[in-house]
């Protein structure tokens, strides 16, 4: 007869089971004993049940001697429990145990997981995160973001939406960060590229006549490493034929409203506002603002502007100590400023002043009494407009995260606990880094006006509006979108204003223009970082958190110790050439 572990979890157990015998299995989350018994709380992904192994049972020398986390299996009967604090049905009862059998023993732990109050670093917690798995709240964000994953797909399933998988294996494109590449043995000298992401094969799914495809992709960017990102990660990736960008941003906030509603995850419009990318930085200061914070940026008309240099800066309430201007002084110096002045609006003057700018207290104080405030210091730069509004911008993130904390939430945050989105639309078509031209988004996407790109000259390709849109939550990008191109001159045009010869574009993309001679239907899409909307659903400071086995801010799975050193004799089957 085949071994039986369980009748039922341990997490679906009720008063309606009382008298029965069943029989359980689970990790031992705490163990106690006292003259009465041993008392078990056994735990597995469902839930827990507290099992009582009575000083009379034959087990229980051997399970006095059991550590937690071990493995057991129970029958025995289940009992009203005496003792109730009743927050679930499961808390009504217990089992009191007939046998017992360790299936698995456990050594002493390196953290304690019985909940979630863990004094343990992430490196240690990634180092045995299978344990840190066991916790709580990490087991609720692997079964929440199964959930998600499960509503996302019920939604675009119902709107005539395909899901379709895409190499891994494929040709290195331009997406903004580099490649990782994989030795193709079977051709020395060649390499694979892993995707940062499926947006070559999701335009071509589109020229096959696929009218709406959709899939949760793996993608892989080797880029700098922050909270908020990965090397691997997930990502819901949509594309529709014949479509626009106002049918795309309609189907994704129905699919976000859908997923609110289902999970009952907290309040969201019924239709979210946008914001031109130019208001986001004159605003904000950002083109990823976070609307839970009221403070936006304002531009102060003081008579010696010159040479494209503005006064741009914010009002905040707070105590301007030594710590607080020097930290601000370091985030402006970061992102190119020289200047930064503070101007006490109760006392009507300059406290720190770094610039090479002389103010008249009197002239500044009857300029900034038109407008309004209600706080305590004025924080403004002198520089010109697109580094004042970066380093305005920094230091509005700056106290979003940071001294917002230990200051009043309703003179600086609005409705912190709400989920706060807004679409950044009309992007620059590009955008100069090193004096080179480069694609905002990618090479693919769409111009608001075509026709005015294919007679443009270089010198201004800056005047250019990307038909592009983002969607942004608490200040965080959770999407970014486009219509793509899809006309041959045009697309050809771009790769050549991106100053691409004639035979890189035929050796990178000479394939997908080919596809272009044969009826390309207009198209266009949109992708979500799956892992950081989870991040921001759970109110997560790190993406690591919403991945079962992430890697560190080093790139490095302290799980498994990669990426690790290769022999030589695994370079030679790979035919890569190498010096000892």
């Amino acid at each position: 007869m085949e071994k039986l572990f369980r009748t039922h979890t341990c997490g679906n157990l009720t008063q309606g089971d009382i008298t029965k015998e069943i029989i359980i299995s689970g990790w031992v989350k705490d163990i106690r004993i006292n003259k009465f018994g041993i008392f078990i709380d056994l735990r597995d992904m469902y839930g827990t049940t507290q099992v009582i192994v009575k000083p009379d049972n034959g087990y229980y020398q051997e399970i006095k001697n059991v550590k937690v986390e071990s493995v057991l299996k129970v029958i025995g009967t289940v009992v009203l429990r005496k003792n109730k604090d009743a927050k679930t049905a499961n808390d009504m009862i217990e089992v009191v145990a007939k046998d017992i059998e360790i299936l698995s023993n456990s050594i002493n732990l390196p953290f304690v997981i019985k909940n979630d109050n863990t004094l343990a670093s992430e490196e240690l917690r990634l180092q045995y995160r299978y344990l840190d798995l066991r916790r709580p709240a990490m087991n609720y964000n692997i079964k929440f973001k199964h959930q998600v994953l499960s509503c996302l797909r019920t939604f675009l399933n119902q709107n005539n939406f395909l899901e379709i998988d895409t190499p891994c294996l494929t040709k290195s494109t331009p997406e903004g960060a580099r490649d990782f590449l994989v030795p193709a043995r079977i051709q020395k000298k060649h390499f694979y590229a892993l995707p940062q992401s499926p947006q070559i094969y999701k335009q071509l799914l589109m020229i096959s006549g696929i009218d709406k495809y959709y899939q949760i992709a793996k993608c892989f960017r080797d880029e700098d490493f922050r909270a908020d990102r990965q090397p691997e990660f997930q990502q819901l990736d949509l594309e529709m034929a014949f479509t626009t960008s106002k049918e795309i941003k309609l189907i994704v906030e129905n699919m976000l409203i859908s997923l609110f509603n289902t999970l009952k995850i907290g309040n969201i419009p019924s239709t979210f506002s946008s914001i031109t990318y130019d208001q986001g930085m004159d605003l904000y200061g950002s083109d990823k603002p976070d609307l839970r914070c009221t403070c936006k940026l304002i531009n102060i008309n003081i008579n010696n502007n010159s040479d494209g240099f503005i006064y741009k800066g914010f009002i905040v309430n707070d105590k301007m100590n030594e710590t607080t201007i020097k930290k601000i002084t370091e985030i402006s110096n970061q992102h190119g400023g020289k200047t930064l002045i503070i101007y006490d609006l109760i006392k009507k003057k300059i406290i720190h002043n770094n610039s090479k700018v002389k103010f008249d207290d009197l002239v500044l104080s009857e300029e900034i009494s038109k407008i309004k405030y209600n706080n305590n210091f004025l924080i403004f730069v002198y520089e010109q407009q697109d580094i004042a509004n970066k380093v305005m911008g920094a230091i509005r993130s700056f106290y979003i995260n940071d001294l917002s904390k230990r200051i009043s939430h309703k003179d600086f945050m609005n409705n912190i606990e709400n989920f706060e989105f807004i679409w950044i639309i009309d992007w620059p078509m590009f955008e100069q880094e090193e004096n080179k031209w480069q694609a905002c988004h990618h090479p693919f996407t769409s111009p608001k006006n075509p026709e005015k790109l294919l007679d443009i000259k270089n010198k201004d390709l800056g005047t250019l509006t990307a038909d592009a849109y983002d969607l942004v939550l608490n200040g965080f990008e959770i999407a970014g979108g486009s219509i793509r191109i899809h006309d041959y001159k045009l697309q050809k045009k771009i790769f050549e204003l991106l100053d691409l010869s004639k035979t890189e574009i035929e050796n990178k993309f000479g394939f997908f223009l080919s596809a272009f001679n044969y009826g390309v239907p207009p198209h266009g899409g949109i992708a979500f970082g799956i892992d950081r909307l989870l991040m921001l659903l759970i109110k997560n400071e790190s993406i690591r958190d919403t991945i079962a086995f992430p890697k560190n801010n080093r790139g490095i799975c302290l799980l498994t110790n990669s990426p690790s050193e290769i022999s030589f004799d695994q370079l030679s089957i790979l035919n890569l050439e190498f010096k000892k």
